[in-house]
């Protein structure tokens, strides 16, 4: 319930006796209370704080004089915020007088009075306890609406800190000096804020312990701001170290605190008869609050002030703002700044405005801190002095002040834009560019500074120094054109009247050229820089819309031409002027913009001179070639010799990598001499597609093609010099086209009329001189074919009536007569190899003139011996024998001179074997007439095998036996 006056505060009393309120029989309990306690808060709160051990040093020689033993007073604030406030004393007797005992009285305070502490912290310190008690008295005790404390004349006069000058004079006593009693001020203030132990041993008699200590935390009290005061819990007297909940500082008995103990390894130590002091490793020359407090020792009104001033600076930072101690490291900077003292604002400039930034954050303060907006806005002023005088700040100076600018209810923009002026032209002026740009983009990330502040440089006549500088740095250190035009477009919404500063249009024109410049692929760049354009334009008010630009040159509007139609207009002009045809790509040609509108285009370049127009013609010329379909050679027209010659270079490039039937049509173009009369050179072209396409099918394709194509059609006949250059090519690069069954099939046999004569002579030039010379003396081999079947018959019949005996002879045959071979992948010719072939039922037909071919084993250097002659056949060679019966089919094959052979396969799955032939011996001038091809490597080849040489395809016969001498 509510009161008028404070809540009243109660008292309990515990000790030994016959029994207590908790208890029927004797022993240690709560004696007497007021009735404002509840049971469970005695149990559990009080109970445990109610203890006494006597000294060691006392206990040790069996002392009985109570008066020589500490008292042991004890304050902790509870969870609840009561504070507890008690005393435990010792007695030489309990009330059986046998033993010794300890009486304990507690005042409980009620959190509602908690606050008093803060200020009246001396006179609870000096309070008064009662040492014991009587039964019969009863066991209630009175609420008190005061605590009861010692008059003056209880107080020792030597121990009186409530004279100033008494601190110091205690704390020499004492042997603490400045840097002790900062260690000491530092390890209780933490003990308070992070819930850790300090213990203490005063080098005083045993008996003045308690009374000592209470002096010396009337010291810390005064030394402490509000926040640690509320929380400070203490223990006058222990025997020895004991960690008790909310008890932070305790004073032990001297000798208690022996090194090494691992109890209290990790609290603050202070044992001031061995003057030794652990766990304290601040430095102390870093701490601003704990100079202060040791100065204000004897200026109480000082200190109480700044403490008053702390708390309310503090009062809406929070908790755990108020608890920390680099927060009065703060305010006491700020204090003594506020007072006069700016040598501590030189020294840290940063940490003082950012100090005072963080403490007028929170809503409304900087209202209800008037104060320390009036030091924040003083500061500044002083900066800004300094500024003038042609100093140029730090850039987190700047920082600070503008992130004060930017909060509501600041008053400093007009003058902070003057700062940042004066300072970016001090800074300029100096040379000091890496300063200059950092505030420039400081400046930039805020809109509601940049542009007020950029208006009143451009209208003051300071845009040559200040924007200028700016905007190059900034356009230097973009990526891209596209980014570039984006800035200049920006600045130029957000400042119009750049639009009429002809070294604006300068810079914008030079970073666009040096970004395109330094493009890897200047084509997708400037495409890049017109998306970016258009899309820009698409953004603009409707009321500043225009229609869309061309995409060569721009609207003239009097001589000035809006901002992004010039660089529209620039970006194309670097690109026809700039463009690298020697390294252009197909792909990228065939993206510039501007050559989708020929005449447009041809109107814009007789602006430039002759070689920037000869330069459009072949970029123009080569997009025609490329992009249109079917294009011919009136894309050509009215290129100079020079300019075809340059165009048809770029195309062949091209066309390297892209052979394939689609582009024919574009291949002709680039070999087309006449433009008017189609003549093309043929020969170089065929030498092209041979040298660049993936295969020598494409050129098949291409020979079929072209029959479809006028370039290559004379009077229903190829042109003698395309078809000249076709068979110069098979005989150069493709001798053995015409052997394929596959190529034949697929291109030789579906050849029209103009071109079938072609590949005719084609493979009759390729053919061997034996099957030309039988395909010219066509006539006698006919009747050549005749007597042979008329011999063979005859002979035939002979043997068959056994004139002839039995014994065979042996006979080479060939596919065909006369040696015009039939090709085994032919199905219009007999097979001898595959007997399944319907075709091969007829007998071969025996060549005039030639008798055998049969294979000849011989042993290296040992002539014309079979290798039957001889055991060693590890040197044996191979050669093909052919024996004639005229001279002159066997000088035939002589002079031809073959160099490669072929095993054809037993079946069309296989594949054939090549040979290599070495140098022929022949004997044609006499009997047995032969050729010998001497093979390059042995070879075991059977009867029946079938050798291709040349067109001619004949079937080995058994070799003949070697004749006795």
């Amino acid at each position: 319930m509510n009161r008028s006056t404070p809540p009243l505060i109660q008292q309990q009393m515990y000790t030994r006796e016959r029994s207590g309120i908790f208890r029927s029989t004797e022993g240690y309990d709560t004696i007497a209370r007021s009735n404002g306690l509840d049971p469970a808060f005695i149990k559990k709160i009080l109970h445990p704080f109610c203890m006494y051990d006597a000294p060691a040093q006392l206990s040790n020689v069996g002392e009985k004089d109570e008066s020589q033993y500490p008292e042991a007073v004890h304050l902790i604030h509870t969870e609840g915020g009561q504070i507890v406030l008690g005393c435990s004393v010792y007695q030489a007797a309990d009330f059986t007088g046998l033993r010794s005992a300890f009486f304990t009285h507690n005042y409980v305070i009620p959190a509602e009075r908690s606050q008093e502490l803060v200020t009246d912290y001396v006179s609870w310190l000096n309070a008064t306890f009662v040492r014991s008690y009587q039964l019969e008295n009863g066991a209630e005790l009175p609420e008190l609406a005061e605590l009861t404390t010692a008059s003056a004349a209880e107080v020792k006069e030597e121990w009186n800190i409530e004279s100033p000058a008494a601190m110091r004079s205690v704390l020499a006593q004492l042997g603490i000096d400045e840097t002790m009693f900062k260690q000491m001020l530092f390890a209780v203030m933490s003990a308070v804020a992070n819930k850790k132990k300090v213990y203490i041993a005063l080098d005083v008699p045993i008996s003045q312990t308690s009374a000592i200590a209470r002096k010396l935390l009337g010291i810390l009290y005064a030394s402490m701001p509000y926040a640690f005061r509320a929380q400070l819990g203490f223990l006058s007297y222990a025997k020895e170290p004991q960690s008790k909940k909310g008890v932070h500082v305790t004073f032990v008995e001297k000798g208690s605190l022996r090194p090494g103990d691992r109890a209290i390894e990790k609290d603050y130590t202070f044992d001031l008869t061995a003057q030794r002091v652990t766990n304290v490793e601040a430095d102390l020359a870093q701490q601003p609050y704990l100079d202060f407090a040791w100065r204000n020792l004897d200026r109480v009104e000082r200190a109480t002030s700044f403490y008053t001033y702390a708390e309310h600076m503090l009062s809406d930072m929070g908790p755990a703002r108020s608890m920390s101690l680099a927060s009065y490291h703060e305010l006491a900077v700020l204090f003594q700044i506020e007072e006069g003292k700016h040598s501590l604002y030189e020294q840290n400039r940063i940490p003082v405005l950012q100090t005072l930034l963080d403490y007028l954050a929170p809503e409304e303060a900087l209202q209800k801190k008037q104060q320390l907006n009036n030091l924040f806005v003083q500061l500044f002023q002083r900066e800004y002095e300094a500024v003038k005088q042609r100093h140029v700040p730090e850039l987190a100076v700047v920082e600070r002040f503008k992130e004060y600018d930017q909060r509501n209810g600041t008053t400093i923009r007009e003058a902070f834009i003057g700062f940042l002026i004066s300072a970016l032209n001090h800074a300029l002026a100096a040379q000091r560019t890496q300063e200059a740009n950092a505030i420039y983009a400081l400046i930039e990330r805020s809109n509601e500074l940049s542009k007020p502040l950029f208006d009143k440089v451009l209208n003051g006549g300071l845009a040559g120094t200040l924007f200028m500088p700016f905007l190059h740095h900034k356009l230097q250190q973009t990526s891209s054109a596209e980014e570039a035009v984006r800035i200049l477009h920006d600045w130029t919404l957000r400042h119009h009247q750049l639009l009429s500063l002809p070294a604006y249009s300068e810079m914008a024109h030079y970073h666009l050229e040096d970004k395109l410049r330094r493009a890897p692929d200047l084509v997708t760049a400037v495409n890049d820089v017109l998306e970016q354009i258009h899309q820009l334009e698409q953004m603009k008010p409707v009321h500043s819309a225009s229609t869309k630009p061309s995409k060569t040159e721009p609207h003239e509007q009097d001589g000035n031409s809006p901002l992004l139609l010039q660089l529209l207009y620039a970006a194309n002009q670097f690109l026809l002027t700039e463009l690298d045809l020697d390294q252009v790509t197909k792909q990228q040609l065939l993206q510039v913009g501007f050559l989708e509108e020929a005449a447009e285009f041809r109107a814009w370049v007789t602006r430039y001179d002759q070689r920037i127009r000869a330069k459009a013609a072949v970029m123009l010329a080569a997009y025609q070639w490329f992009s249109f379909t079917k294009p011919d050679a009136t894309i050509f027209d009215n290129l100079s010799p020079a300019e075809l010659d340059r165009v048809q270079k770029l195309g062949q490039r091209w066309l390297q990598q892209d052979l394939q039937n689609g582009q024919f049509d574009k291949l002709v173009l680039a070999f087309c001499q006449d433009t008017d009369e189609g003549v093309v050179e043929y020969g170089t072209m065929l030498q092209f597609i041979h040298t660049h396409a993936q295969g020598r099918e494409t050129l098949y394709q291409f020979f079929n093609w072209s029959e479809t194509h006028p370039s290559f059609i004379r009077a229903r006949k190829l042109h003698p010099n395309y078809a000249a250059a076709i068979i110069t090519y098979f005989k150069r690069h493709d001798q053995d086209a015409f052997k394929s069954r596959q190529y034949r099939k697929q291109y030789f046999e579906q050849a029209g009329p103009a071109l079938e004569p072609v590949y005719e002579k084609a493979r009759y030039e390729l053919s061997s001189p034996l099957a030309r010379l039988f395909n010219k003396r066509k006539n006698v081999v006919l009747f050549s074919v005749g007597t042979a079947v008329v011999i063979v018959s005859t002979t035939v019949g002979l043997y068959a009536g056994g004139v002839f005996g039995t014994t065979e002879a042996p006979t080479a045959t060939t596919d065909s007569a006369l040696g015009a071979v039939a090709d085994p992948t032919d199905p219009n010719t007999s097979n001898p190899a595959t007997p399944t072939d319907s075709a091969n039922t007829a007998e071969p037909s025996v060549i005039p003139g030639l008798s055998a071919v049969y294979v000849e084993q011989v042993k290296e250097g040992t002539g014309n011996e079979s290798s039957e002659s001889s055991t060693d056949t590890s040197n044996d060679t191979t050669q093909l024998v052919f024996e004639f019966e005229t001279t002159e089919p066997c000088k035939v094959l002589e002079q031809s001179k073959p160099a490669s052979a072929s095993i054809l396969p037993v079946n069309e799955q296989a594949q054939e074997q090549s040979l290599s032939i070495m140098t022929p011996t022949a004997s044609c001038d006499a009997v047995p007439y032969q050729v010998k091809l001497p093979l390059a490597e042995k070879m075991d080849l059977q009867a029946g095998a079938r050798i291709r040489i040349g067109e001619q395809t004949y079937t080995l016969s058994e070799p003949k036996q070697p004749t006795g001498e």
